[in-house]
């Protein structure tokens, strides 16, 4: 019989495309079909149904047939995988349970790595794995990551990472993560302690674990992270981070966070710029206000403004935030689950429906010019109520334009855009530099010559940034470089 000249890819369908643990179908579709489009240039693709359960095996399988046209599917057991013989001179396995899964031919493994595999099975696993197979470049925790197979490398630049799904799957799209001629991707599960491989930087989103509604990790879990990954950072001093959890606790609080960009701004370094100019950039009026249940004097505040949560990171609620135009509204908002606690009752700056994302990258400044909401003003506001409450994540201006009576839709430009962009140059530098931070995006809004900054978010969403897997290696070696020189 004559030989398939394509390698055969087989994946095992157990954790490697679905959340085992929440028993939910195929997250991030749009994610793994591109994944497949790609490998299917490449690979022969066969994924395997061979869950114990058979009810759960045909659930499965049938979701991945409706979902994933055109990728062929079999349910086998694991019997019947082994008695099997393909005939592809390369065969790749892809499994998290390497023990079970195997073939009774030659084969090259990749032990797919899983949070929401059962942390004491993995663990065990896991570090029997690396003893027979040391080499990083055959672990991962995606699919798309099997294009290392092509990578000939033997000594290259060793990236552990930690991030869980959505920023993982932000990533992989531009092909970041995906081991080539200089670069392995080590996948790092802080559940255990990642003492049998050594690495040359440490890239993550590790507050992440903290987000109890994206993060399908049981208290007991986020407590060991935290414990293991305080103790690998205690033991390898010499190894760098991008970006240490101590420079990203100065971002969490919002009032705190306001009063170090003011400092920032009072500084001799950036007066200097703006005497210069016939602009300045500023942070925005804002109180703490505690939202405790027991009456309060609102009398003195002045509308419109923004509530939203004191911390801006590591909560379900972070990015909901309410526009209020009363006391009426104020007090309604406060009955509101969401708005329990402390909170930030911030000014509304009205900006031309114009909004300056800036995203860092390493030394890489990129701007981006977007739609905003739309001015708001107190005689403009639609309902009764006195508030409205909206999602920043989603389309600013249709989502908020909804509680206006009237909609200006145009984009009135910025006349003094050149030197704003000069003085957002400076900022973002004396950022990085203040902050220690390597990945870090922030909002600039304003007209005539007042802007304002919101807030400052670590590791933002860079899919439209070009080149965005290059600027990442970069920074990975120029982080590195910097550190050996300490």
């Amino acid at each position: 019989m004559q030989q398939n000249s394509s390698p055969l890819l087989i994946i095992d369908s157990r954790y490697t495309l679905y959340d085992f643990r929440q028993k939910t179908t195929y997250k991030y579709n749009t994610v793994l079909q591109k994944s497949f489009q790609k490998l299917q240039q490449h690979f022969q693709i066969l994924v395997v149904f061979c869950h114990s359960k058979p009810n759960t095996n045909q659930f499965f399988f049938n979701e991945f047939q409706k979902n994933f046209k055109g990728i062929d599917s079999k349910q086998l057991s694991i019997q019947e995988l082994k008695e099997t013989s393909y005939q592809n001179q390369e065969i790749i396995v892809v499994t998290h349970n390497y023990e079970q899964f195997t073939l009774n031919q030659k084969y090259q493994l990749y032990y797919f790595s899983s949070i929401s595999q059962q942390l004491e099975k993995k663990k065990k696993l896991e570090l029997k794995y690396y003893e027979k197979n040391p080499r990083p470049k055959f672990h991962i925790s995606h699919i798309q990551q099997i294009m290392s197979f092509f990578s000939k490398s033997e000594n290259p630049f060793c990236v552990g990472y930690y991030f869980y799904p959505k920023k993982f799957n932000e990533l992989i799209q531009f092909e970041a993560l995906i081991t080539n001629s200089n670069f392995n991707y080590l996948p790092i599960d802080f559940r255990f302690q990642n003492k049998y491989r050594e690495i040359d930087l440490l890239f993550h989103r590790f507050m992440d674990i903290y987000k109890r509604k994206e993060i399908n990790m049981k208290q007991n879990e986020v407590e060991l992270f935290q414990q293991n990954y305080d103790l690998f950072i205690k033991e390898n001093k010499q190894i760098p981070v991008i970006d240490s959890i101590e420079c990203l606790k100065l971002l969490i609080q919002r009032d705190e966070l306001n009063i170090k960009l003011q400092s920032i701004f009072d500084s001799p370094e950036f007066q200097n710029v703006v005497k210069e100019h016939n602009i300045k950039i500023m942070t925005p009026q804002q109180i703490v206000f505690e939202n405790n249940g027991q009456p309060q004097d609102l009398s003195n505040l002045k509308y419109p403004l923004i509530v939203k949560s004191k911390q801006g990171a590591l909560t379900a609620n972070c990015h909901i935030m309410a526009i209020v135009v009363n006391e009426k509204g104020l007090i309604g908002l406060f009955k509101q689950e969401q708005f329990k606690g402390q909170l930030i009752l911030q000014q509304i700056i009205n900006h031309n429906s114009i909004i300056y994302k800036i995203y860092q990258l390493g030394s890489k400044m990129i701007v981006q010019k977007r739609k905003s909401i739309p001015n708001i003003e107190v005689n403009n506001f639609k309902f009764e109520e006195g508030f409205y409450i909206f999602d920043t994540q989603k389309d600013l201006f249709k989502n908020v334009s909804e509680c206006l009576i009237k909609v200006d839709e145009g984009i009135h430009e910025c006349s003094n855009e050149v030197q704003l962009l000069k003085q957002i140059e400076l900022l973002s530098s004396i950022i990085a530099r203040e902050f220690k931070l390597h990945l870090f995006g922030f909002d600039i809004i304003g007209m005539n010559w007042k802007f304002y900054i919101i807030d400052i978010n670590h590791f933002p969403g860079y899919k439209n940034v070009e080149n965005a897997r290059e600027l990442f290696e970069q920074l990975f070696i120029q982080v590195s470089t910097k550190q050996m020189r300490i």
